[in-house]
């Protein structure tokens, strides 16, 4: 057997967790806006930032896509808000943080899990140095996605299958020596897709290292790898006798590329992961990459295409029985994006995903398909509390 595990508000029915957590998500989330809009100053000069972002969404999808499928096939609205706030305590020394909230049937999350997202505190070196030092809870330092995943980057509505963007605590040095990028880190979370492997790893310190070159302007290779153990404490109990969940280690390579001329954009990424699964004598392998080419056809109108393969080991325990199977995706997304106003994006996405797997298991992989519409806006909250002049 291999499939997924899908997130609970998808599987069923059943009132979703957000329903039984909003309360206190949303509360939190409003006493850290407060919190940084009181503590904000009122010029736009001074050394504290506020800005948001607010996304409402509304989706209709199959009800069998154990990729894209949202509340059983009905229409389903998400709303979704952030808040984060940029501070100097001392010159060359910044605080940055952001806080999230979302709720909605059409949401993949559980709606408050991650109330504050990333709380970092942040070093800049001098010039002519380019070196930055961070550390807290930081954003996921490989990968080409994961500096684009924000509604405002992000040229279409859904994301790449091939890994989750996470929130690790750590430490980061990065920097750039003439046309050589790079990105060091130690972190505490393994880089992974949430839905094919058991829930809650522990925390466990692993390296995670990213180097790029831009040749010509426009142009940027990028290479990264992480590893570490994958697993967590709530799966000790069915692993075989004399193991402990950090014997078993994870390793991820891959290659990015960014590329830009004129009104033309193209990303891609390409990782080749192996994990070692409780019972078994082999490596249980995996390959995954995604292209997006973005055309902007007018300062208001552009359109993106993003096209996924994702061969991705899938293993959990049914009992002390451990499946390491793969299940091979191919997904497609075609959208177009307007701007609105400054600030404020419309975007429409269709995406259909198509599963290889033998004819056996067909039934339990059916293709599916999703059409989304997004309104995104940005806005300052600075700007509110600016005093006349």
């Amino acid at each position: 057997m291999s499939c997924r595990t899908l997130p609970e508000g998808r599987r069923s029915g059943a009132r979703p967790r957000w329903l039984r957590i909003r309360r206190r998500a949303i509360g939190a989330l409003l006493a850290l806006a407060c919190l940084l809009i009181h503590s904000a100053p009122a010029r736009s000069e001074d050394k504290v930032l506020i800005q948001g972002l607010f996304e409402a969404e509304v989706w209709k999808t199959d009800d069998a896509s154990r990729l894209l499928s949202r509340n059983e096939g009905e229409t389903a609205p998400a709303g979704r808000l952030r808040l984060w706030a940029v501070g100097e305590f001392l010159p060359r020394l910044q605080g940055f943080a952001v806080g999230r909230v979302e709720e909605g049937r059409g949401s993949y999350e559980d709606a408050g899990e991650s109330v504050l997202d990333l709380a970092v505190v942040r070093y800049t070196f001098e010039a002519p140095r380019r070196l930055v030092i961070e550390g807290g809870k930081i954003l996921s330092p490989v990968g080409n996605f994961s500096r684009r995943y924000l509604s405002s980057t992000n040229p279409l509505i859904g994301s790449p299958d091939s890994y989750s963007v996470s929130y690790p605590y750590g430490i980061q040095v990065s920097g750039q020596v003439a046309r050589l990028d790079y990105r060091v880190a130690a972190i505490d979370h393994p880089i992974v897709n949430d839905d094919y492997v058991p829930p809650d790893p522990g925390s466990a310190v692993r390296p995670a290292v990213a180097l790029g070159v831009t040749p010509v302007t426009g142009l940027r290779f990028g290479v990264y790898a992480t590893r570490g153990p994958y697993l967590g404490p709530g799966v000790e109990a069915v692993l075989p006798a004399g193991t402990k969940w950090k014997d078993y280690g994870q390793m991820i390579t891959g290659t990015e590329v960014q590329f830009s001329r004129g009104h033309f954009e193209l990303n891609g990424d390409f990782a080749v992961s192996s994990y070692e699964a409780p019972t078994k004598t082999f490596k249980s392998r995996g390959r995954a990459y995604f292209i997006e080419p973005k055309f902007t056809f007018s300062p208001r109108f552009f359109a993106a295409l993003r096209v996924e393969k994702n061969d991705y080991p899938y293993i959990m325990p049914f009992g002390s029985f451990w499946v390491a199977n793969n299940s091979e995706l191919f997904d497609v997304e075609a959208g177009a994006g307007y701007r609105l106003a400054a600030g404020a994006v419309l975007k429409v996405a269709y995406r259909r995903d198509f599963w290889n797997v033998p004819d056996s298991r067909k039934s339990m992989f059916p293709n599916g398909h999703s059409v989304a519409a997004q309104l995104t806006y940005s806005f300052n909250v600075n700007s509110w509390l600016e005093r006349p002049r």
